[in-house]
């Protein structure tokens, strides 16, 4: 992993991560932005996942926002499939390339989410902002997000949606919902027009 991270730290330091070893972090606009090297059960290969998670909202479990871990991303993503520790210089070159060019798009996306929560239904939300969790739970996210921004309506609507999408077997997820439902403000508040 040493090697693999020796090659690919300073790309990801050049466009403004900080970390060292598997996690690297930077705040950008509303966001805090995740690269982080995960190796595989095997032993052989390892994985880069990317996760974005806005600054406007708690992180899961309320995890420190200048200690995020990308699994307690609102949004994450893998880039490329598993990719082997053993590398030749030209296979590193590839794999820095496909990293600033994932990072560049997901986290380009991730930055439209304060608008898209302005303008977009709950089902355009779940298909932009939905990749690397489930529909139910990314509805959860989603309802957080524009509770917090004053969009109640949508909020309400995403819940709803979340609770059908979970079913009764989401308990957990369920009361999570429920609890987005209880904090939305009552009629008569802000909400999106």
């Amino acid at each position: 992993m040493k090697e693999v991270l020796k090659k690919v730290a300073p790309g990801l330091r050049a466009i403004g991560f900080r970390g060292s070893g598997q996690n690297y972090r930077k705040r950008e606009g509303d966001f805090v932005f995740v690269i982080n090297f995960q190796g595989s059960r095997w032993g052989d290969n390892f994985y880069v996942n990317l996760g974005a998670h806005p600054v406007f909202i708690p992180a899961e479990g309320d995890a420190d926002l200048s200690k995020l871990k990308e699994h307690e991303c609102m949004l994450r993503r893998r880039v490329g499939d598993d990719w082997p520790w053993q590398m030749t210089d030209e296979r590193s070159v590839q794999l820095e390339a496909e990293i600033l060019s994932a990072q560049t798009k997901f986290f380009g996306n991730a930055q439209t989410l304060r608008n898209a929560l302005e303008t977009d239904s709950p089902d355009d939300l779940l298909r932009k902002f939905g990749a690397g969790t489930s529909r139910a739970r990314a509805t959860l996210h989603l309802s957080r997000a524009a509770a917090r921004l004053g969009h109640i309506e949508l909020a309400r609507s995403l819940v709803r949606l979340g609770l059908e999408l979970a079913g009764d077997r989401g308990t957990m997820l369920r009361v999570e919902l429920e609890r987005v439902l209880g904090e939305c403000p009552s009629a008569g508040t802000t909400s999106r027009q």
